[in-house]
């Protein structure tokens, strides 16, 4: 795990995102709709290929990609951005996560200079907590009731913010 690199997404990863996307490992977790098109995901990169207000990058690892994730909504007014990251279903329970979330945020706050980095999850995704909080993650607030799991029950998203000098590298 030491050779791990964070580079721009390509267009040739999009395949590998769309077969993790349709995965209920990952599905569950994340907030759209499936299942997820080649077609549509290769329409989405190219409308996104030029956009500043984002960064969506892979995590490879000895020229396998084990994680994607990026940062969104990039606010350079007020230096935040909103975080996301999903791992490589077969690596999950891995440290994958917490090793790509810690260097996303370098990246962001390093690269990008940001201040903050904020995300939403849901409160029933507790491994996805753990990793937030081991990176330095703090619980800013939680919004009651605010989405449907994939069975048609209403959960509550847990806030997090990051500031650069909480960080846990």
């Amino acid at each position: 795990m030491n050779n791990v690199k964070i580079r721009v997404l390509e267009e040739r990863d999009l395949p590998t995102r769309v077969e993790w996307m349709n995965n209920p490992r990952i599905y569950t977790n994340m907030h759209y709709s499936i299942p997820v098109s080649l077609h549509n995901t290769i329409s989405w990169y190219r409308d996104n290929i030029n956009n500043t207000n984002r960064i969506d990058v892979v995590f490879d690892c000895n020229g396998e990609i084990i994680a994607m994730g990026g940062l969104t909504g990039i606010d350079n007014t007020v230096k935040k951005a909103e975080l996301y990251i999903f791992v490589n279903p077969n690596l999950h329970r891995s440290g994958i996560g917490t090793k790509a979330t810690a260097c996303l945020c370098k990246y962001g706050f390093d690269e990008l200079g940001l201040n903050k980095i904020y995300l939403k999850t849901n409160s029933n995704n507790i491994s996805a907590q753990r990793v937030y909080e081991k990176c330095g993650f703090k619980i800013e607030g939680v919004l009651r009731a605010d989405c449907m799991t994939t069975d048609g029950q209403l959960i509550d998203r847990v806030c997090y913010g990051l500031f650069r000098d909480e960080l846990n590298e």
